[in-house]
């Protein structure tokens, strides 16, 4: 969960500073973040799938 959390912390500081140049990028750029929103979208996901899974588990 840690390495989860952790990855999601530096993947939305990247995100972040990418969002500041959003009406600047390439279209090459624009892929770019788009992969990025969708691995952020992802952990995000599987945190959440982590921590339900951990709380039934200790009920």
């Amino acid at each position: 969960m840690k390495l989860l959390i952790g990855q999601l912390v530096l993947i939305a500081v990247v995100w972040t500073s990418m969002a500041v140049f959003f009406s600047e990028m390439t279209e090459a750029s624009k892929i770019i973040f788009y992969l990025v929103t969708s691995w952020m979208l992802l952990l995000i996901v599987l945190i959440i799938k982590t921590w339900i899974k951990g709380r039934t588990n200790r009920d």
